[in-house]
Parts: C-alpha cells; structure tokens; sequence
C-alpha cells in the first residue's frame, strides 16, 4: 500500500474516529454526567492508557530492531563480498578470473533482481551464482600451502555470506502477526474510546484533546506498519552494499 494512504489511513482514520466518537459520545452520556465522574473515570482511563502505551511502545522498538538488524544483515552479506573478491587475488590465475566473474555475477544478479525480492521472488540467477561459485571451488587444486590456507578461508567467508543470503530472505518474509495488530489497534480503539465519557462542559476541548491524543497514536502505528516490511515502503533496504561491493571489486581489479 502507498506510504501517503497508509498515513491517512492510520493517522487521518484516528482523528477521524476521536472526533466522530466525542461528538456521538457527548449527545449520549453528557446529560447523564457532571464534572464529579472523572473522578472515577479518569483512573480507569489512566491505568487503561498506560497498560496501552506499554504494548504500543514494546512493539515498535521490538519491530524496529527487526528492521535494524536486516539492515545490517544486508551489510554484511554485501560486505562478506569483498574479501572473497580479494581472495581471489592468490589463487591459480585461471581459476581465480573464474572466480571473480561469478562473485561479480553475483552482486550484480543481486541489485538487478532487488524489485522482485521486493515483491517476494525468488531471485534465480542470484542462486545460479551461488551454485556456479560452489562448482568453481570444488575444481581448486590448490598448488601451495598458502593457497590451500587461503580456500579454507574463502570457505568459511562464503558460507557466512550464504547465512546472510538465506536470513535476508527470511526477514523480508516476516511481518508482524494479526494478532499483534489486534492488539495494537483494540488496545488504542479502547483507550481513545475512554475519552468520549469524560466530561468537559465545553465540546471543542473534547474534541481536541481526544483527536491530538489519537492522531499520536495513529503516528505510532503507521510507524510500526512501515518498519514491519523491512524491504518494502518509504523505509525500504536498497541495495546500495552491493554497489558500493561491485566499486570495491573495480579497484581490486586495478590493483588497490
């Protein structure tokens, strides 16, 4: 969904409900209130409103650590790029070419191909690269204690770059369960809907008070709508890591 119409529909939708809710709410009860029942209210209204906050605020810093730590898994895949690159550097001429030519494939498979991970896709000639890598290290005859030292290494740096392949297409499966939504939403339907029994002798404070109150709420949660898809929305991952990766690998082949 667009960013401006999940706002509105969060943030407009809220103010829109306190305001609806006061003016109904008013014509019901506040003929039947005067000002000695906030004394009971407002407690109830107090204890309801801190239990929500506390949920409310749990969530979005338990989501948006979430997305920090895809952010940085994307990092680090891109990064791991890099010294497997350069270790190429020292195997066999031939097969270190070949080597190259598949890692570069794959970083730039991976940022042509970042749309549809975006959309969900499997991207097919980024696993191909994978493979292809697999295929080339299984041919190395490592001629020197030195190189056979520097493919174990490549190894491990390869393997490490796959776990932070396959847990970034994990994260950007994830996405936070309706039952929390529930949670989220009929926990601010509640507390806003406390707000409509209070009694204030005039109605626009009421309405007011209630509509600021909501559309901070509503802030909160189109903030936790956008940091629950970490490669979707305005604060979507790009891939720039494997461009600044694909730089990198023009200056190794320069000899920097």
């Amino acid at each position: 969904m667009n960013a401006i119409l999940l706002a509105i529909l969060f943030v407009g939708g809220s103010m829109l409900f306190a305001v609806v809710g006061v003016l109904i709410g008013r014509k019901l009860v506040h003929r039947h209130v005067a000002e000695g029942h906030n004394d009971v209210v407002v407690p109830i209204f107090a204890t309801a409103g801190v239990i929500y906050a506390v949920l409310l605020g749990f969530m979005v810093i338990a989501e948006w650590e979430a997305y920090h730590a895809a952010l940085i898994n994307t990092g680090e895949e891109a990064a791991l790029l890099v010294p497997m690159y350069r270790q190429t550097t020292v195997m066999a001429p031939e097969k270190g070419r070949e080597m190259q030519h598949a890692i570069r494939e794959y970083a730039e498979h991976v940022v042509q191909g970042w749309e549809r991970f975006q959309a969900g896709e499997r991207n097919v000639r980024a696993g191909h690269d994978v493979n292809e890598i697999y295929r080339i290290y299984g041919t190395l005859t490592p001629a020197t204690k030195a190189r056979e030292l520097i493919a174990a290494e490549f190894l491990t740096t390869f393997s490490k770059m796959i776990f932070s392949r396959n847990k970034r297409y994990v994260q950007a499966a994830e996405s936070l369960s309706w039952i929390m939504w529930l949670g989220a939403i009929g926990g601010g339907v509640i507390t806003v809907g406390l707000t409509f029994i209070l009694f204030m002798e005039r109605w626009w404070p009421h309405v007011v008070v209630s509509s600021v109150m909501a559309g901070l709420i509503g802030i909160l949660l189109f903030i936790l709508a956008l940091v629950s898809r970490p490669f979707v929305g305005p604060l979507a991952i790009h891939p720039e890591p494997f461009e600044q990766a694909l730089r990198v690998f023009d200056d190794v082949d320069k000899g920097n």
